[in-house]
């Protein structure tokens, strides 16, 4: 038995408020509030972040909204990625081991992949051209995708960050930089 025992209180890990609020703003963004809007004039189709691997999958779903079996199933998986994301941002608050903070990085980083690859996807045309069509099939692909842009372009001109897309980049902006000052500092 050790001569001097350590009390309990100073084994638990204080929970530190910034990260507890951050992470409450996080959720909400991510599951309650807008990330993208489209607007059509007289609709607007609304996504929230968890709907991501939907515009993934989909691109033309930011045109025609996040519905049906599969866009359901896409919201589900993504959707607890978001979740252990999160619960990744608490890990500070729950361990005191130097690594945990890096935890707070998690949902940055999710936000930073997911932007990287919706541009890189969206950006893509429409129909790849690999030449098995001729000279005259190549140039009505080209035609095709030129058209594509174009109407894309218009579509692009409706589509807006929500305020929960806002949100979601200020709170894991503020969670990534607690983190990894909380790694620095940390023995």
């Amino acid at each position: 038995m050790d001569a001097h025992p350590v009390p309990t209180a100073a084994l638990s890990p204080r929970p530190d408020w910034t990260v507890l609020l951050a992470v409450a703003c996080l959720v909400c963004s991510w599951f309650f509030m807008n990330s993208l809007i489209t607007d059509l004039g007289v609709m607007q189709l609304t996504f929230r972040f968890y709907n991501v691997l939907t515009l993934m999958h989909a691109p033309g779903r930011i045109a025609i909204g996040p519905y049906g079996d599969r866009a359901t199933l896409d919201a589900w998986l993504f959707g607890t990625v978001c979740v252990l994301a999160a619960l990744a941002a608490l890990a500070p608050v729950i361990s005191r081991r130097k690594i945990a903070w890096l935890g707070c990085v998690a949902p940055f980083a999710l936000m930073a992949l997911c932007g990287a690859i919706l541009y890189h996807t969206l950006s893509q045309d429409l129909i790849a051209d690999n030449g098995t069509l001729g000279e005259t099939g190549s140039r009505f692909i080209q035609f095709a995708n030129q058209l594509a842009n174009r109407v894309g372009g218009v579509v692009t001109r409706q589509i807006h960050v929500g305020a929960g897309g806002y949100l979601a980049l200020a709170a894991s902006a503020v969670l990534a930089v607690k983190g990894l000052r909380g790694y620095l500092a940390a023995p």
